[in-house]
């Protein structure tokens, strides 16, 4: 995914960019890399919440280019290890995403702006039960969410439905698994594939049906507290049109799409990118 153009008042102070050191840069799938930057003497930087975005920029052949990065870990991962861990995948045509992807190395300093944005984890009280509906890349906020919601209660559940075209490609693979082993079976994940048929995983694509086969052992989807909805508009669209047919509270639906200028919130109408 690659920048979003931020959207502020006239009474709002202008945001700053900071130099952040890059002290990771870690393949995660196909075309696609984790990097790390160092924050651990910048605590604006580690108040965030999970699902939040930061805005990198870098001169890339002569042209200063802004792009935003959903941060992938939890708010207390990142506490721990002073690190922030951004997800790019490379984007044909993109301004950013192919240079991260295939030219950054540990000891770049790149200038970023704090973490931003809406679609995150409220602090909630009790356990719940959240469902992440992903397409692609949309994994990056969606796993901070996971974890941080696994976090807050040891009887919280999480279901993930993840869409990609190929095991190759799907974005932090890896990660998920370790995310899976780690919270003993309170994460269940049911991957898709769109373009390479493997046994014992469903092909295809993600709708309606899929998600109840998904879902069986839930009962009905009133049990779900919370749906997570981030990849493709398209994707999107079909499954909040979905929920909303079947009675789920729209203030129970987050959702966030991601487009070649960043992540966007479908539901305005954001001014074209930087």
């Amino acid at each position: 995914m690659d920048g979003v153009p931020l959207l502020r008042s006239p009474s709002t102070p202008h945001p700053a960019f900071h130099p952040l050191t890059v002290v990771e840069v870690d393949p995660v799938a196909e075309h696609a890399v984790s990097i790390g930057f160092d924050v651990s003497s910048m605590p604006m930087f580690l108040d965030y919440r999970a699902g939040q975005y930061v805005t990198l920029r870098a001169l890339i052949n002569g042209e200063s280019v802004r792009q935003s990065y959903s941060i992938w870990v939890p708010p207390s991962r990142a506490a721990r290890e002073g690190v922030i861990r951004v997800a790019a995948a490379a984007v044909q045509g993109g301004r950013m995403s192919p240079w991260l992807a295939s030219e950054v190395t540990i000891g770049e300093v790149m200038a970023v702006l704090p973490p931003r944005g809406d679609f995150v984890l409220d602090e909630v009280a009790g356990p719940r039960h959240h469902v992440g509906v992903v397409g692609g890349s949309g994994i990056t906020p969606v796993l901070a969410i996971a974890a941080a919601a696994l976090e807050q209660h040891d009887e919280s559940t999480v279901d993930l439905i993840l869409a990609n075209r190929t095991r190759e490609s799907t974005v932090l693979g890896s990660e998920v698994v370790d995310l899976q082993r780690a919270t003993e079976g309170r994460l269940r994940v049911e991957h898709i594939l769109s373009r390479e048929r493997v046994h014992g995983v469903r092909y295809g694509r993600i709708d309606p049906l899929v998600i109840r086969a998904v879902l069986d052992d839930v009962g009905d989807i009133d049990a779900v507290d919370d749906w997570w909805l981030c990849g493709p508009e398209g994707l999107i669209a079909d499954v909040e049109k979905w929920l909303q047919g079947s009675g789920t509270s729209a203030e129970h639906i987050h959702r966030e799409r991601f487009t070649s200028t960043g992540p966007v919130d479908p539901r305005k109408n954001p001014p074209s990118g930087t």
